[in-house]
């Protein structure tokens, strides 16, 4: 018995010790809680402004300058509710589907070309490996490279479609 008294004092007395010690620490949740919360508004920043005690790093947004000096100026383009309804969004994705579409007709005629010349025994010395194969075949080739130049084709369709729905000019998609 004597052997296991020492060890059980020991626990004991280790577990009185903590609590006590945790006890006379103060807790710094309850020092934050009491002290208040400032809630910054824009008179604030304003006078922390005018003494220097708040920096702006670049260059000053457009909004602060509008608070300084008020104008009403119409804006230099219309706002519409969707771009939708924006003919200039209407013209940028035509533009870059014509670009496309003249990309693909250009790979074909291409092909085309290139199949002409082969009967003549006019070719390539050899298969260019560092750029992609559209085919297995020539006419494999041509037949995938019409089908981009559909794809593409229906994309403008469905654009043109939109469009006209929006009540947008067709002109606009013509560029």
């Amino acid at each position: 018995m004597k052997k296991l008294f020492f060890p059980i004092a020991a626990v004991v007395s280790i577990f009185v010790a903590i609590p006590s010690q945790a006890a006379g620490k103060p807790n710094s949740a309850k020092a934050d809680q009491t002290q208040p919360v400032k809630v910054w508004t824009n008179q604030d920043l304003d006078q922390l402004r005018s003494r220097g005690l708040l920096s702006i790093v670049g260059q000053e947004s457009s909004a602060a300058t509008a608070q300084s000096a008020p104008t009403a100026t119409e804006p230099t383009h219309p706002v519409y509710e969707s771009r939708l309804d924006d003919p200039a969004w209407y013209a940028d994705q035509a533009a870059g589907l014509r670009a496309e579409l003249d990309q693909r007709e250009a790979a074909l005629n291409e092909q085309l070309t290139t199949m002409v010349l082969a009967v003549d025994r006019i070719t390539q010395p050899g298969i260019a490996l560092d750029e992609p194969s559209v085919g297995v075949t020539p006419e494999a080739a041509v037949h995938v490279l019409q089908e981009r130049i559909q794809d593409v084709q229906n994309q403008l369709d469905g654009l043109s479609d939109l469009a006209h729905r929006h009540g947008i000019e067709p002109g606009v998609l013509r560029g």
